[in-house]
């Protein structure tokens, strides 16, 4: 009996000992426990790959967004990480996300020799209307800034706007110029380090925007301008392509100044100008990374100075100024993933686009920049030089836009056909048609729009439509939020000029950058709003433009499978050229069923569309120099929103859609 309860007594130690050694030990690390968040705070707590963070931002009381600033995805491309791909940076710890960090290196837009910027810039701005919950997350709109690749930044795209339709903003900073594109095609200098930042924030943004309310299924990537071209490269490449749909403002894949041709030349040019050796690359590369960014940035802004002023005029225009994307090829030799294997042309014919595309332009995209920086210039050429709009401006224009591959130029079959004559006597003739200088500034808008932004557009959206839903937009609505300049200091597409006054009984519709106002709220480098007072229509076509957008967003994954909505309603079609204009009236009516038809002809050198009815007689009356009867010409004929022409009238009935527009992104 002894020996049982000696064996009970010794079970007894041997749990309450184990008991003791199992229990938890409540400690306290690093002082008293930190204080929860007030409910609702712009608060957010990650929890990712083994570390944690906590990110503090500020919240919009009035509208009940948050906005957090300055959270950088990258580690600072200095020193020996200069000219090289990006090293992601994951959250960690505390940090304070109240304000935006220092642009990237680039010419200061008000002193071009001086530089404004810090290398260390690899960071984003995010707006939400949320913070997480059980509800399903808002769908993301990733932007990327325009600027030509040389200039621009994320503070001033305020989200204040998209967040109220339930869209999450992130603006990411990339690398501009030489420091993030430099290149002469070899594995030392391979070129597009900040085509692979875009890559990095974007993966990064998939990875975490959860945890600020957002969907990772739902992530639209947009850009404008050269913005606008690497959201389509992106989405085109296997290797970036980690968006569910794109919005191209102002530049696409095809755009002239997409890709560059010859980015060897450039980087010669660079080393001429900065002292440095062209050969071989490996000491090219190490002069220039024990280079002050100044320098490299002041010998950017030089190397187009030599030009004459129309090659200037047009290099700048077109976006092809400085360095720029290239095709890598689908070997960087040395075994690292390339971005953009091919041109994006041939992407394109091998249908590869798998993400619903929607793009557009403004209707007078070159007009701030031909009756301002550059008018005073091309004033002197048309007085100077007969025929200077046929010969130097269209010659040019057929350079620019031969070089890209994928855009079918004006060829010799077409000044063949009998009843079109001279191509070049189309636009030469719209010069003549007033007599004036005004008239000849008007005249060179025209075609420069058309050739550097309508055709490019109209070209990428047929061809995207090929293998996924694409959309084609113009924006006509010439309000008082227009701010170009204000998004995209430093690019003369979008540059005020006293010059400007001469022009405004002329002026026929927004430039470049002037829809960006009617998205994204204008801010200050601090963080400010600087839209000032908003009138009704202004509101109103801010509201038209949003829903367009945003209900691209939303529909990207659509869950609604109702059979009247299980198709694009009104995708661009290839044989009406379907588009949506956006105006101060966005209804049923604004979706025409033709875009500039006889223009896109003439450069798609299209000559069946030509010698249709309506283009014949609308060109061979402006040839002939005679007066068009106001029934068969309602829009003035110098107008860069030139009536949307039907190529027979006949074949396309005026239909009247069933539903409005918001409805147009349904694809199931």
């Amino acid at each position: 009996m002894r020996g049982v309860w000696s064996w009970c007594f010794s079970l007894a130690v041997f749990v309450g000992v184990c008991f003791l050694v199992a229990r938890p030990v409540i400690a306290v690390v690093g002082g008293a426990p930190a204080a929860a968040p007030e409910p609702d705070a712009a608060v957010v707590f990650t929890q990712l790959h083994g570390r944690s963070a906590r990110i503090e931002g500020i919240k919009d009381n009035r509208l009940g967004y948050y906005s957090f600033y300055g959270i950088r995805y990258a580690e600072p491309p200095v020193g020996p990480r200069r000219f090289q791909r990006p090293v992601r940076r994951d959250l960690v710890g505390e940090l304070n996300a109240t304000s935006a960090c220092q642009k990237c290196p680039q010419p200061d837009p008000n002193a071009p020799q001086r530089m404004i910027g810090h290398e260390d810039c690899l960071c984003l701005n995010l707006f939400s209307p949320k913070m997480p919950g059980e509800e399903r997350g808002s769908p993301v709109i990733f932007f990327i800034h325009g600027g030509n690749y040389r200039t621009g930044s994320a503070s001033p795209y305020g989200g204040k706007h998209l967040t109220q339709e339930d869209t999450i903003l992130v603006v990411a900073q990339y690398r501009l110029g030489s420091l993030g594109f430099i290149s002469n095609g070899q594995k030392e200098a391979s070129g597009n380090a900040a085509l692979f930042d875009i890559y990095v924030a974007l993966n990064w943004v998939k990875d975490y925007i959860q945890f600020f309310g957002g969907d990772p299924t739902r992530i639209t990537v947009m850009g404008q301008g050269s913005g606008g071209s690497a959201a389509s490269l992106m989405a085109l490449s296997s290797e970036g392509r980690s968006s569910d749909g794109v919005v191209a403002l102002s530049g696409t894949a095809l755009s002239p100044g997409a890709v560059r041709t010859d980015p060897a030349k450039h980087a010669q040019e660079l080393a001429k100008r900065t002292g440095c050796p062209e050969t071989p690359v490996e000491r090219l590369v190490l002069c220039l990374k024990k280079l002050p960014p100044e320098q490299i940035i002041k010998a950017d802004n030089e190397i187009n100075s030599d030009m004459v002023d129309t090659d200037r005029f047009l290099n700048e225009i077109s976006g092809r100024q400085g360095a720029g994307a290239r095709v890598e090829g689908a070997d960087d030799h040395r075994g690292l993933p390339t971005l953009v294997m091919e041109p994006p042309a041939v992407t394109l014919k091998k249908k590869r686009q798998t993400s619903p595309l929607l793009t557009g332009v403004t209707s007078a995209e070159t007009e701030r920049a031909v009756f301002g920086k550059y008018s005073k210039s091309l004033t002197s050429q048309l007085q100077k030089i007969k025929d200077f709009i046929k010969k130097d401006i269209i010659g040019g224009l057929k350079n620019v836009v031969s070089a890209v591959e994928g855009l079918k130029t004006i060829e010799g079959e077409l000044k063949k056909l009998p009843i079109i004559g001279d191509f070049e006597e189309y636009y030469n003739r719209l010069a003549q048609n007033g007599g004036d200088i005004v008239e000849g500034l008007a005249a060179i808008a025209e075609v420069t729009g058309d050739a550097l932004f309508n055709f490019p557009a109209f070209k990428s959206v047929k061809d995207w439509s090929q293998a996924a839903p694409a959309y084609l937009y113009s924006f006509e609505f010439n309000g008082n939020l227009t701010k170009g300049s204000h998004f995209l200091p430093g690019v003369a597409l979008a540059e005020e000029s006293s010059e400007m006054a001469v022009s405004k009984a002329k002026r026929h519709g927004p430039a470049h950058g002037d829809d960006l106002a009617y998205i994204f709220d204008p801010l200050d480098d601090n963080g400010n709003s600087v839209e000032g007072t908003v009138s009704q229509m202004d509101s109103h076509v801010r509201k038209n433009f949003l829903g367009v957008i945003s209900q691209f967003a939303h529909n990207l994954k659509s869950e609604n499978k109702n059979t009247n909505q299980s198709k694009p309603l009104f995708p661009f079609l290839r044989s009406k050229d379907t588009l949506i204009k956006i105006t101060d009236n966005l209804k049923s009516e604004n979706l025409d069923q033709s875009f500039r038809f006889c223009q896109m002809g003439i450069w798609g050198n299209m000559a069946d569309r030509l010698l249709g009815s309506v283009c014949q007689n609308e060109i061979k009356k402006l040839l002939e120099l005679v007066p068009i009867p106001t029934e068969l010409n309602p829009v003035p004929i110098l107008s860069p929103i030139l009536t949307n022409l039907s190529p027979n009238p006949n074949s396309i009935p005026n239909q009247k859609p069933n539903n409005v527009l918001p409805n147009v992104f349904n694809w199931g």
